[in-house]
């Protein structure tokens, strides 16, 4: 059997290393895409372990660009040839890379597949003890390739009855093992377990028509091609697998799609099923395997109600909110009606809420912004359900507890508000439904919290407050006393009468005609 011309592909962009492994059937003309890293640094840890023949590389990339990358590459491995990509404003890096034994160079946006491969076929003469063997011969062709082109939605150059040919059994299932959660800190972790999983998938699976799926290195992907009378032993050897693969890998997960009758659909499956399925292994700390039938029937008419929440904070009844948060979190993590990433938003939000609205009242605690950086990472750190719900737990806590040492003040301030709106639009036809709006309290509560915090209810206060201006005003003889009673609210002329002799003892033109009597006596 020839062998393959191996290339690693190192860019930072993700799309642009989808798009170069698709970009041609690399083996049928004697290549093989064999990794891809996203820095020189990573390229440098895989090279070891792929030993590639060509590296792709962009010249521009964070952590170790593509120059520092072929000066290390000339110095530990002279024999591994290397083509940098760039873009128009990167020549002056270009020309950098020469001397450090670059082959060529190729621009991003005239990326042609026919000046790329007679780029790379150039570049591969160089290699001493490989001779490429270009075939027209389907023989060449690589089933990874055309599920990767699949399940990344890229159209694969063969017919239907080519493709029908090599996948001829009547049911599909697809398994996915997240890396990203499992030990892989950096490219080179991630194919370690690939190479775990890909061991146990053939120790496990030797009976079974399956194919790995060399997509990225996020996941490690396997499909299972099989006749639906089989599915009952199929299911025993994915659970052998899981068995074999828990033993070998710490904290092993996988989801697993329901079965599907078509090969063209492997991409429908993986986006709108495995991939959202990761999104609840949030839900399920000690399960191994989960697939759509793990999850409860969602009822999205049950959803968190953010006025009643408000309405709580806003009337500093923040136990009440903070209970409600908590059993609405139960509820969400019972139900699995949001995926990791939503019921961890809705949290912080929620929080935030508390701190906002504490602001907006005028409560401004400089320990509690302090505690919300810290809330906000402790949040997005929880990896399992159950650490969220004791996170919470303890946050709200922290923040009652903070709260109590300052409720007194907090109420205070709050009554000291309303009083000090009172005393500015006492003329207005002023109510406590303006009031409970204005301060965001239910009206019922600010009615009772009023009297609560005061002397008098809010009718009465408010009746005292117009009744001393007007005496105030009573002094000025200029005004008549028809006036007076629209200038400090009343529309009324008997009634502002009959409630100013209710505090005062005397009617309005009484207690003037007192005013006036005392000021001519002070003279005489």
């Amino acid at each position: 059997m020839k062998e393959l011309c191996r290339i690693l592909i190192v860019d930072d962009e993700y799309i642009l290393r989808q798009g170069i492994k698709h970009l041609l059937n690399w083996e049928k003309e004697g290549f093989e895409i064999i990794g891809e890293a996203s820095n020189g640094e990573e390229a440098l840890g895989l090279i070891e372990k792929l030993k590639p023949h060509i590296i792709i590389s962009d010249v521009v990339m964070p952590v170790m660009d593509g120059v520092d990358l072929a000066k290390i590459i000339k110095s530990r491995y002279p024999e591994l040839q290397m083509v940098i990509l760039s873009g128009y404003s990167d020549f002056d890096y270009v020309k950098n890379t020469f001397k450090y034994g670059v082959n060529d160079y190729i621009l991003k946006p005239k990326l042609d597949p026919n000046e790329l491969l007679s780029l790379l076929k150039d570049t591969a003469s160089n290699i001493l003890n490989l001779s490429l063997s270009p075939s027209d011969d389907d023989s060449t062709l690589n089933i990874n390739s055309i599920l990767s082109k699949l399940v990344s939605g890229f159209s694969v150059d063969y017919d239907s009855n080519t493709i029908n040919n090599l996948f001829d059994k009547d049911s599909f299932m697809l398994i996915a093992f997240d890396l990203k959660t499992l030990e892989a800190s950096n490219k080179l972790a991630s194919l370690n377990l690939t190479l775990t999983l890909s061991n146990a998938a053939k120790l496990t699976l030797n009976t079974s028509y399956y194919y790995e799926i060399n997509l990225n290195n996020d996941f490690f992907l396997l499909l299972i091609n099989y006749e639906s009378k089989n599915n009952h032993t199929i299911l025993q050897q994915i659970n052998s697998l899981l068995s074999e693969t828990s033993t070998k890998v710490h904290q092993s997960f996988a989801v697993i799609s329901k079965a599907f009758s078509s090969i063209y659909r492997l991409p429908e499956v993986y986006n709108d099923e495995i991939k959202p399925l990761f999104g609840y292994r949030f839900y399920f700390k000690n399960e191994t395997l989960i697939s759509n039938d793990n999850l409860p029937v969602i009822n999205t008419s049950d959803k968190f109600d953010y006025k009643y929440y408000s309405d709580q904070i806003y009337m500093l009844n923040i136990s009440t909110a903070l209970n409600y948060l908590k059993d609405q979190v139960q509820h969400i993590i019972h139900s699995c009606s949001l995926n990791e990433f939503e019921l961890k938003t809705l949290t912080q939000n929620a929080l935030y809420n508390i701190i906002n609205i504490l602001d907006e009242l005028g409560f401004t605690l400089e320990e509690m912004s302090s505690l919300k950086r810290s809330y906000f990472h402790k949040i997005d750190e929880a990896r399992f359900s159950e650490d969220l719900v004791e996170l919470l737990n303890k946050i709200s806590e922290e923040i009652i507890e903070l709260l109590s040492q300052h409720q007194s003040s907090m109420n205070d301030q709050i009554i000291n508000k309303i009083i000090e709106y009172i005393s500015k639009h006492y003329d207005e036809q002023l109510s406590l439904k303006e009031l409970a709006d204005k301060f965001h309290f239910n009206y019922y509560y600010l009615s009772s919290y009023f009297s609560s915090h005061n002397s008098e209810g809010f009718s009465e206060y408010l009746n005292k407050v117009r009744v001393e201006k007007a005496a105030e005003l009573l002094r000025n003889e200029a005004i008549p006393v028809s006036e007076i009673c629209y200038k400090v609210g009343y529309s009324d002329h008997s009634y502002f009468c009959k409630v100013f002799k209710k505090f005062k003892k005397l009617t309005p033109s009484k207690f003037r005609k007192n005013i006036l009597n005392n000021k001519r006596g002070s003279f005489v």
